[in-house]
């Protein structure tokens, strides 16, 4: 991903050939793309189309000052549409959302017996530690990973991921209850929640 954050562009064809390139050698990526449907050479909707038969995996937003092209945009698999004149609330708004759509679609790859099992973040409800390892519960599923504990708060923290005990990550999304030290969840799994944090679970619910 781009560290400088911004590349311009100045016709579809220009970045279809840029992606190419990137994409035979660097395999650099972009998050977003935003493009005008109306433009010479080639219109947003048929460059939505290209970028979507490439598997190119940004985020595309077309810019129109026709609403009625909205319609037809949906088949280039845009994520959205911004009218002109575009504020910068606007696209600002459509960028946060963009991100939390991507964080809701992130993945782990956990190393249970010997394979790979790839797990959406947000169907995860709990992690308890045995021993160096970590048991995590999706569904009515269990997978004993590898990572310890520790290493899961660090990087699902910002999905919700919340320490409620020396040995338990909750996803406070499937928070139901707290009653006396137990959280209950609405999986229908429970777990301990240690006195002291008793406070700090409080203020997320």
């Amino acid at each position: 991903h781009m560290s400088a954050g911004v590349e311009l562009f100045t016709s579809a064809s220009s970045l279809l050939r840029k992606i190419e390139e990137d994409q035979s050698s660097s395999g650099k990526t972009y998050d977003i793309i935003f493009a005008d449907i109306k433009q010479p050479e080639m219109d947003g909707i048929t460059f939505g189309k290209r970028l979507y038969l490439m598997h190119v995996d940004a985020a595309l937003v077309l810019v129109t000052a026709f609403p009625e092209y909205a319609i037809e945009g949906y088949s280039t698999h845009a994520f959205q549409f911004l009218a002109k004149p575009v504020t910068p609330e606007a696209a600002k708004d459509v960028i946060s959302a963009i991100y939390r759509d991507k964080e809701n679609s992130m993945s782990i790859s956990v190393r249970s017996s010997g394979r790979h099992e790839i797990i959406p973040v947000k169907d995860i409800d709990l992690i308890v530690s045995e021993d160096k390892y970590s048991r995590i519960y999706v569904g009515n599923k269990s997978f004993l990973d590898t990572s310890t504990l520790d290493y899961f708060e660090i990087n699902l923290m910002r999905f919700g991921f919340v320490r409620v005990h020396r040995s338990t990550l909750v996803n406070i999304r499937y928070y139901r209850s707290l009653e006396g030290n137990t959280i209950y969840l609405s999986s229908g799994r429970q777990a301990t929640v240690s006195r002291r944090r008793i406070p700090e679970i409080r203020s997320y619910i």
